[in-house]
């Protein structure tokens, strides 16, 4: 008897059917242990060795372990397929199974992309023994997670007011895109600008203001040149007036060009994380779980992937496929990966339909559905020969206006790869009529009831968008930061956090994102003066654990100088905490105090002012005379609301509490007695008539 073992019991109930009476499928739920949750962030280890910790059972992994032995004696196993995901994770997590394991049968380690019948019996035939170079790449990433996490979030609970506070080589720098860009749009200074606009014969067409060579030409704020907008008002109105009075523009020039459109590639992670957002608002955790579902019901491929490489029996299915369904015309030359290809560790294919001949898929949701649609009209436009755009470009003439216009119209002559998302884009496939020679006449469109033609345009340059998720994403990919499996975990760790809030779909940054990325992390430098929490040296860390996976480096020596670099960083950011700006934990805890201390408030100053030594040493001093920290705004609205709940008056909590003669609240510890009470009255349900004896 074989036993299998995989993560997800979703993938686990779909491989049973593949498999037959000799095989018993069972699921971990994840990992199984873990770095001890004890606040340790480095141990030791002998020269040419990783440390070896000991491992601590995840919430559910005991568990799960114990039953899979259950099974294995009650069974009388005689070999274990360790077939958890294809990566570092998943391999770190068959290496714990095997040392855990190999007391009652040998282990085999047991990989497959996609699941379904083939790829798992072709992976059955081909066993392996566990890969110590994925292993130790994902240990390094681990020990690299804890020690930066560890350090920098000592440092991060001195700037964030809220009971949590975290610093992370990956959520750090992530969060700077989002911060570095809100100061942007703050810095932002809005350029005016006037256009007009006006269609005729189905053509929008705009009056060009400024040659390049005109030094009143209008530039954005990147200083390009627009020639269709102008900073003068003046002229914009005159040309608006001349043109109303016309009925028809004269064409002095018309030309077709034709552009060819490449297709794309099938999907990488990070893309289909952003096609999916951009497309449909979804986030990246909702697409991951969907894809996620897919993949363990046996529809799609692996997704935790950063290659456009397909299989050969793959394209050669989709080109079958594309022939039949649209015409041998529409078949291309297939993708060939980007130049940037070489970062990528291309362990996986790109995410595709194990079966592309299925258009649907039967016995998932509609926004599955709609995800593996997707998925396959990616996977089909890869084989597809490129689109031809043909644009119509004119230049026309006005009666009375010393300026030209200028107008054009796009339409697709040949849809090649395109025609594979009709069932999401229809693009316009109809050409215009064709424009004569020059001197031809173009009426002027009817106006609308809510448009005139023509039309003034006045408007004002925008600062640049705040990033959504599927945005930022894809600038973790661009800066080679994050993996596959931790980006879109890594944006809902900045929004739980709240270092980052959704304001219409877009992320802006919190005080306290801020507070992070603009005073806490600038702390942290390495020994040649570069930031250690910064994108450069965060895609260097990645390119070790990537060398390391790969057997280009040793994992030992790759840990001991990233630890000594992190180590040092910190040592440095904690001397310069001492003589920097008091940091905001420093400045609510001063104030609390100041609340009841007023008579010294003058000598202390403004808090925000001082410097954080200075901050540290008043602290002290109140503590020494015995002042205590005056009631938080959070505790005097609980208080507020409980009273409201219970009905009791503060007298009669204050009883309760053994406050005898309390008026009102002067200390957080006063107040926390009152809510305890108070909570208490309103769980026993007491009603308020009841009075304290």
């Amino acid at each position: 008897m074989n036993l299998m073992i995989v993560e997800s019991k979703a993938k686990a109930k779909t491989i049973r059917k593949y498999l037959d009476q000799d095989w018993i499928v069972l699921a971990t739920g994840g990992h199984i242990q873990e770095l001890p949750p004890n606040g340790q962030a480095f141990w030791a280890n002998r020269a040419g060795e990783l440390p070896k910790p000991r491992w601590a059972w995840t919430e559910h992994g005991e568990q799960a372990v114990g039953a899979i032995r259950a099974a294995a004696k009650q069974d009388h196993i005689d070999r274990f397929a360790l077939a958890s995901d294809p990566d570092r994770e998943g391999e770190f997590i068959a290496w714990r199974l095997s040392e855990l394991l190999a007391d009652l049968a040998p282990c085999e380690r047991l990989t497959f992309q996609e699941v379904t019948a083939a790829a798992i019996k072709a992976a059955i035939a081909q066993p392996r023994s566990v890969d110590m170079q994925l292993v130790e790449s994902a240990m390094v990433r681990m020990f690299l997670d804890r020690l930066v996490g560890f350090r920098t979030s000592k440092t991060a609970r001195k700037f964030v007011t809220a009971r949590t506070a975290s610093m992370g080589r990956v959520q750090t720098p992530t969060l700077g895109f989002v911060v570095d860009r809100e100061l942007e749009r703050e810095a932002h200074v809005p350029k005016p600008y006037f256009e007009i606009r006006a269609t005729a014969s189905d053509i929008d067409f705009h009056v060009r203001f400024h040659e390049p060579h005109d030094p009143l030409r209008w530039e954005d704020d990147e200083g390009r040149h627009d020639p269709s907008r102008t900073a003068d008002v003046a002229l914009a109105e005159r040309s608006l007036s001349v043109l109303q009075t016309v009925s028809a523009l004269t064409v002095t020039d018309a030309k077709i060009t034709e552009r060819s459109e490449s297709a794309r590639s099938a999907f990488t992670t990070d893309a289909l994380l952003q096609a999916a957002g951009s497309r449909w608002g979804w986030t990246p955790r909702k697409t991951s779980k969907l894809a996620s579902d897919l993949y363990e019901g046996g529809h799609i491929t692996y997704i935790r992937t950063d290659s456009t490489r397909l299989s050969r029996e793959a394209v050669d299915e989709a080109r079958r496929i594309v022939a039949q369904q649209f015409g041998h015309q529409y078949l291309g030359g297939g993708v060939v990966a980007s130049p940037s290809a070489g970062k990528i560790q291309d362990a996986h294919e790109a995410i595709r339909p194990t079966n592309v001949t299925l258009a649907a898929v039967n016995d998932v949701d509609e926004d599955s559905q709609r995800l593996y649609a997707l998925i396959r009209a990616q996977t089909l436009a890869s084989q597809m020969a490129p689109a031809r755009r043909a644009t119509l470009r004119v230049t026309a003439t006005a009666e009375g206006l010393d300026r030209l216009l200028m107008g054009a119209m796009s339409w697709y002559v040949d849809l090649g790869w395109r025609a594979a998302f009709r069932a999401f884009d229809e693009p316009a496939t109809s050409a215009p009529r064709m424009v004569a020679a020059a001197g031809e006449q173009l009426p002027l469109s009817d106006a609308a009831q809510d448009t005139p033609n023509p039309f003034l345009v006045r408007g004002q340059t925008e600062p640049p968008p705040r990033y959504r998720a599927h945005s930022l994403i894809k600038s973790m990919k661009e800066e080679g930061i994050g993996r596959p499996s931790t980006y879109a975990s890594t944006v809902e760790t900045l929004l739980e956090r709240r270092y980052v809030v959704d304001r219409d779909h877009a992320l802006a940054p919190t005080v306290d994102g801020r507070n992070i990325w603009l005073r806490a992390a600038p702390l942290y430098v390495l020994g040649d003066g570069r930031p250690l929490l910064d994108v450069a040296y965060t895609a260097e860390m990645e390119n070790h654990l990537d060398r390391i996976a790969n057997g280009y480096e040793a994992a030992s020596l790759v840990w001991e100088q990233l630890r000594d670099e992190v180590r040092a960083a910190h040592e440095t950011a904690r001397k310069k905490a001492l003589t920097g700006q008091a940091t905001p934990k420093q400045i609510q805890a001063l104030e609390a105090l100041l609340g009841n201390a007023p008579d010294v408030r003058g000598e202390v100053g403004p808090p925000e002012v001082l410097t954080a030594e200075r901050a540290s040493d008043w602290i002290a001093k109140l503590h020494a005379r015995g002042v205590l920290p005056a009631p938080s705004e959070r505790q005097l609205a609980e208080v507020a609301r409980l009273f409201e709940k219970t009905g009791l008056s503060l007298e009669q909590a204050a009883l309760r509490a053994e406050l005898p003669g309390l008026t009102f609240i002067r200390t957080r510890g006063e107040a926390s007695a009152i809510i305890e009470v108070l909570r208490a009255q309103l769980e026993r349900g007491i009603p308020s008539s009841v009075r304290s004896q």
